[in-house]
């Protein structure tokens, strides 16, 4: 398995959305109730396993968040450069002068340390594989990854510092 660390963090920026989403599917399938092939139970056990999900998937963001309090300005930058999408420099808290190589043994050493953050709030890969892995969302990151797509980007990401 790919470090599942990484799925999450690429993923975290989703998860506002993906909540509201799951919030508005569970809505919809309850009130459309009527229109449903499926009989009353099977209704009733999925729309509670959909509600399960994104409680799970609420508490996932929240730890996330937790964890990202824990990091240093600097290291919040490499992370929003990293997996979060910012590539301006306005949009990071990056200042000053690092060299190529400096900044990519600084990522390989904080992507061990978020690693061990979540997995000591909690998010270990038992756990995410449990209950996470299967989602749609987290599929297809892990397959961007498991691709080698992660590595173009992180190939080209030193020029946004």
């Amino acid at each position: 398995m790919e470090n599942y660390a990484k799925v999450i963090l690429y993923t975290y920026p989703l998860l506002k959305t993906v909540g509201k989403d799951y919030a508005d599917h569970i809505r919809n399938k309850a009130l459309l109730s009527y229109e449903s092939a499926w009989d009353t139970e099977r209704l009733t056990e999925y729309i509670a396993e959909e509600i399960l999900r994104k409680e799970r998937l609420e508490w996932l963001k929240s730890v996330v968040e937790e964890v990202l309090t824990e990091l240093n300005d600097l290291e919040k930058s490499l992370v929003a450069i990293r997996y979060f999408g910012k590539r301006k420099k306005s949009q990071t808290a990056f200042q000053g002068n690092m060299s190529e190589r400096d900044y990519f043994r600084r990522q390989q050493r904080l992507a061990e340390k978020l690693n061990k953050l979540l997995s000591g709030k909690g998010v270990t890969e038992e756990v995410y594989l449990r209950d996470f892995a299967s989602l749609d969302i987290f599929e297809k990151i892990h397959r961007f990854i498991a691709e080698g797509k992660d590595k173009k980007r992180v190939a080209n990401e030193w020029q946004f510092v």
